[in-house]
């Protein structure tokens, strides 16, 4: 960290800030959390890159920084030790320390440079033109993950729409198979109707996995031309972008 001052950092819910550390965890081990006035906000991506984090929490700040976490989980636990309702989190040059009256801790930061950012300009995302939308929710990610077993030979779910139907639209399917190899068992379910019409897009289904681990519906945007999908969800004071890029047939 550039800045040698201690700061001090003011949470009104530190609920909302584990939720937001815990949703970084589920993506990478470690994390660089960017603190401005306004905001937090991270960038993280899973092992294989195949699907990147785009995190924001709104709280206000008096000052700039950069924490650099080692292990986003480990400081999660120790933050769900503290029972107060709003909490000073002092943010020293390499530790973040927190004085309560019945738990004190000091969690140590990486030095700057140490790590590393996924190579994703998230306002060239955010100005894409997205050809559809769509919602998804815990309970139709849940039948698609029971689904999985049945099609264990895959590792890839395609979205596509079929049979338009008067007031209804296109109905959106979610197909888990290989379209790339022959005699592969598969598993199809209809997730929603659309009013636009969708050309098979396959994605990696260790993504989706990922995703089920998270409560609450998703926002899903399609960019054909770029072959990027995006599941888009907010929850009180929290942003979460998770950007996935299409697999190959």
């Amino acid at each position: 960290m550039s800045d040698q001052n201690v700061n001090q950092l003011k949470l009104k819910s530190p609920t909302d800030f584990v939720a937001y550390l815990d949703s970084l965890s589920k993506i990478s081990e470690s994390s660089i959390v960017t603190v401005d006035r306004e905001k937090m906000s991270s960038l993280v991506a899973s092992t294989d890159n195949t699907l990147i984090l785009y995190a924001e929490y709104d709280v206000a700040s008096s000052f700039y920084s950069t924490l650099n976490i080692p292990d986003v989980k480990k400081l999660t636990r120790v933050l769900d030790t503290i029972g107060d309702e709003e909490i000073n989190l002092n943010i020293n040059s390499n530790n973040i320390e927190y004085k309560g009256n019945g738990v004190k801790f000091k969690y140590h930061l990486f030095d700057d440079g140490f790590l590393t950012k996924p190579g994703l300009n998230i306002e060239k995302i955010n100005a894409f033109t997205f050809d559809m939308s769509f919602k998804v929710d815990k309970n139709i990610l849940n039948q698609i993950f029971k689904g999985s077993v049945f099609a264990s030979e895959t590792n890839k779910v395609y979205f596509y729409t079929e049979e338009k139907r008067v007031g209804e639209g296109y109905r959106l399917m979610a197909e888990l198979t290989d379209r790339a190899r022959h005699n592969t068992d598969n598993f199809t379910m209809c997730i929603g109707h659309v009013e636009e019409e969708l050309a098979p897009i396959p994605i990696n289904f260790d993504n989706v996995r990922l995703l089920n681990n998270i409560s609450g519906e998703f926002t899903v945007r399609i960019n054909k031309e770029y072959g990027v999908v995006v599941f888009d969800q907010v929850v009180d004071d929290i942003k979460l972008k998770y950007i996935v890029s299409s697999l190959t047939q």
